[in-house]
């Protein structure tokens, strides 16, 4: 058996004429050049995802209203206008809600300048004097929660900057979306083996984001819910944050919790506090470890350890919009990269979480057409 796979190296390092070695190292230097490019281009690659992951959000309207014999003009029509709507409506109200907090944020400084008069006491009273934690105390005031929300505003801004590519990727997605089913088939029919993976691919991808969305959008609406309830100011605002943050594996529902729970603590004081975050960690938390892979008929098939470095990579690479898009760039790597290529298989199976996933052998014509996020 070892003398095999002796053989087997021997003869796959002749065929490419290049020695293992340097073959990992042209690999490395080859993503690295891949990675500073991407860096570069984050603007264009941002702007590229999230358009693509809204048209596939809308898929399931644009395929029910194909389904009923609505033309293709007055699908897309709807489709558009549809998406207008909700995207005008969220940002409307997350401009506003950002507007009022901001507004706001001078009624707090005296709860903010108590709050951190009583962590100096409980520190003091603790024997407990360093440098470290007088800056972090030092930290706490009206002025600082200004520049915090200010920076919030920023990338807020720097995100409506991008609308006008984003909603014509949008259209031009939509518009070709009409033409990509014919295209796929026909090279399914000629037996073109990688469209056939890119579309049992774009069909997972479909899946995540529609069931991600589903579930981001529940949990938005009952974390709402919860601080109406318990009086929370900007109940809407953090309850949109949480939303947006549902897309972001692992980490996202613990940084959705900070802002509600840091606004309750001045407002209410720590036991209200401590209700909000419990109350967000468990709704969020349940949706994303049981609710989420309920749903999702054969899971992400990536590890845990796999997803968090993902996160923490992309966001490296793509900025804070890398955290969203993390889990389905990496799933392009290891299903339209590794898996495509035999002696890449192996580093597929490592990222995995192991559960044996096999891809289908025959994708249907409509999770072919979802390769732009839209079906015949």
């Amino acid at each position: 058996m070892d003398d095999l796979k002796r053989e087997y190296v021997h003869n796959t390092d002749t065929k490419t004429g290049l020695s293992f070695t340097l073959r990992v190292l042209i690999g490395v230097a080859s993503l690295g050049l891949a990675l500073f490019f991407l860096r570069e281009a984050a603007y264009l690659v941002n702007s590229l995802l999230l358009a693509w992951i809204i048209v596939i959000c809308a898929s399931p309207l644009l395929f029910w209203l194909q389904r009923r014999g609505v033309p293709n003009w007055l699908v897309f029509l709807i489709t558009l206008g549809v998406i207008l709507a909700v995207l005008g409506v969220a940002v409307l109200l997350l401009v506003v809600g950002l507007q009022q907090l901001a507004g706001a944020v001078p009624a707090y400084a005296s709860s903010a300048e108590n709050l951190k008069t009583a962590l100096e006491g409980v520190v003091t009273r603790l024997g407990i004097d360093s440098p470290e934690v007088s800056a972090a105390t030092e930290q706490i005031g009206a002025g600082e929660l200004l520049d915090t929300i200010l920076g919030v505003v920023k990338m807020v801004a720097e995100g409506l900057s991008n609308a006008l590519v984003i909603g014509l990727m949008v259209i031009y997605l939509l518009v070709e979306s009409f033409r990509m089913p014919a295209k796929i088939s026909r090279e399914l029919q000629l037996g073109t083996a990688y469209v056939g993976r890119l579309a049992g691919f774009s069909g997972r991808i479909r899946d995540y984001v529609v069931i991600t969305t589903t579930v981001g959008l529940v949990t938005g609406i009952l974390d709402t819910v919860l601080f109406l309830v318990l009086g929370v100011d900007f109940a809407v605002l953090w309850g949109i944050l949480a939303f947006l943050l549902s897309y972001v594996p692992i980490l996202g529902f613990w940084i959705a919790a900070i802002p509600p729970t840091v606004m309750a603590l001045l407002e209410m004081g720590p036991g209200v506090a401590l209700v909000v975050f419990v109350g967000i960690v468990l709704m969020n938390g349940i949706a994303e470890n049981f609710v989420k892979p309920k749903l999702m008929s054969e899971g992400l098939d990536l590890s845990p350890f796999v997803v968090f470095v993902s996160v923490v990579f992309w966001s490296a690479v793509l900025g804070p919009m890398g955290a969203i898009f993390s889990i389905p760039m990496t799933l392009i790597v290891r299903d339209l990269v590794l898996e495509a290529d035999d002696r890449n298989r192996w580093l597929a199976r490592l990222i995995s979480a192991g559960k044996g996933r096999q891809d289908g052998d025959g994708p249907e014509q409509e999770d072919a057409a979802l390769t732009t996020g839209a079906s015949e």
